[in-house]
């Protein structure tokens, strides 16, 4: 069993500068540990060899990937740029988490009130 390095992407100027302050010592110290973690041992010319693109293995995987993070909603909120005096800007801060929520709840009170009112 030979082992083979993947090819890599050319490292970045800071990633070269960074990897030039490893010692000698302190790579050979890292390699050899690396090389001896039972749990993640080299890959070997065979194991590259057997490897197939996933949308062999898990076509259905692939082709319909499970969506992630949170779920839409059904009415979105608008993200804007929006000027208020300081003073209500601290109040509300000032209630802690959520205060921007809060600030939400305010406007349709207040657009309900005009609603009625009309």
């Amino acid at each position: 069993m030979t082992k083979t390095k993947p090819e890599q992407r050319p490292l970045s100027k800071w990633a070269r500068a960074e990897i030039a302050k490893i010692s000698d010592e302190e790579d050979r110290r890292i390699t050899e540990a690396a090389l001896s973690d039972p749990d993640n041992p080299p890959l070997t010319d065979e194991d590259f060899a057997a490897m197939r693109p996933a949308r062999e293995v898990m076509p259905d995987l692939v082709a319909n990937p499970p969506k992630i993070g949170r779920p839409r909603k059904e009415r979105p909120k608008k993200q804007i740029t929006l000027r208020l005096d300081p003073d209500i800007v601290e109040h509300f801060r000032g209630t802690g988490k959520g205060w921007q929520s809060r600030i939400n709840d305010a406007l349709r009170d207040a657009m309900d009130r005009w609603k009625h009112a009309s």
